[in-house]
């Protein structure tokens, strides 16, 4: 969209009536909306609330929404601009670092509320500082709040307003598997056991550090395989990713999945394979399957984690949900997945405990989140 365009969104946002801006969202992407959907579809569909949706991705679905309740919104170029002079009452994002780098806070009265994108604790894959301008965050389980409570204490920041809101992203990709399984049970046939490889970004991350070597190990033993590599690695490494399709693509049993917004390849995947990525959360509590752990050096963006003597849930959590293999040992892959297919229903079991104690409000989170965003238009 050109630069002219744009400024014709901003007008148009400019003109809208004040009771229809109070609530604002912004996503970097059209891979956010999973992260938002829950909680506006309670605003428009149960409160009947007006949303204005911006977003920074020419190709979003949502600029295309047929909900009478979303005002959509293109803006990139000139986002700087508006957010820095924006207008509404509640701003809810999934970008970190607010007011660190280029997006700053607004010079009007903004409540600014965070919602997660990824279940990883706070204090380790964020760099310092990652919440500190958010007024209000929205917690997907107890861990964060005591990570960020400790956090602000060590640092002495003042308080943020902490809020019991679980995650619907999981709660979709449990649901949507739950039917996935259904329709299962109604079709005949089998199918591949089916691979899915889908790492963190950053220069150890499986796909960059052993990924040729790892697709080739399983396409050899007869193994289905989808390379899903993070956003990240997309823009940052595209040499790469096109190197794995000149050389795996004419198989039929390999596909490499550039986008991260849908949730297929969760579902159809016998096992994931990755490193320290968000995605074992996803997989692991949103379809009950266990996860396979390649130890590479872990993406670590604040050094000092450490300090808060907190470990953080996605270490803790993986020999809960798996096992790990080091990088060296990709020869032991296969025998690994066919040894924790094996024990599938065990690991079953343990996820649910492990979902019980670390997630609010699993299957009610939206109600949560959308009932806290008015409650401050209420009070401020």
């Amino acid at each position: 969209m050109s630069l002219l365009k744009e400024i014709g969104q901003l007008l148009r946002f400019r003109r809208l009536p004040e009771a229809d801006k109070e609530i604002l969202f912004y996503a970097e992407h059209e891979g956010y909306y999973p992260n938002f959907e829950g909680v506006l579809d309670v605003l428009t569909d149960e409160y009947n609330r007006t949303i204005c949706y911006v977003t920074s991705a020419p190709d979003d679905p949502i600029l295309r929404s047929n909900n009478p309740n979303i005002r959509p919104f293109y803006i990139r170029k000139l986002l700087s601009l508006f957010m820095g002079f924006l207008k509404c009452r509640v701003c809810v994002m999934t970008m970190t670092d607010l007011n660190q780098f280029h997006i700053k806070r607004s010079i009007n009265p903004v409540h600014y509320v965070y919602i997660f994108h990824s279940l990883v604790s706070t204090h380790m894959l964020y760099l310092p500082g990652a919440f500190d301008f958010y007024d209000s965050i929205l917690c997907t389980g107890q861990y964060m709040i005591d990570e960020i409570r400790k956090y602000e204490k060590r640092h002495n920041l003042s308080a943020k307003k902490l809020i019991e809101a679980g995650y619907y992203r999981l709660e979709r990709i449990y649901d949507n598997y739950q039917k996935y399984l259904e329709n299962c049970e109604n079709s005949a046939g089998s199918k591949k056991q089916t691979v899915l490889i889908a790492p963190s970004w950053g220069v150890d991350n499986v796909i960059e550090s052993c990924g040729m070597q790892l697709t080739e190990i399983l396409l050899n033993k007869n193994f289905a395989v989808i390379v899903r590599p993070h956003p990240e690695t997309v823009r940052r490494n595209p040499e790469l990713l096109n190197n794995m399709k000149n050389r795996f693509g004419k198989s039929p049993d390999f596909k490499l999945e550039l986008s991260v917004a849908a949730d297929d390849s969760l579902f159809i995947s016998d096992i994931l394979i990755t490193d320290l990525s968000g995605i074992l959360f996803e997989f692991a509590l949103g379809t009950e399957r266990p996860v396979l752990f390649i130890d590479v050096p872990p993406k670590i963006r604040n050094e000092n984690y450490k300090e808060l003597d907190i470990e953080p849930l996605e270490l803790s959590i993986r020999s809960e949900v798996g096992e790990l293999i080091s990088p060296d040992e990709l020869e032991k892959v296969p025998q690994k997945i066919e040894q924790l297919i094996a024990d599938r229903q065990n690991y079953r079991s343990r996820i649910r405990n492990l979902r019980k104690e670390n997630i609010f409000y699993f299957g009610t989170s939206s109600k949560q989140g959308a009932k806290y965003i008015l409650e401050i238009l209420e009070k401020d």
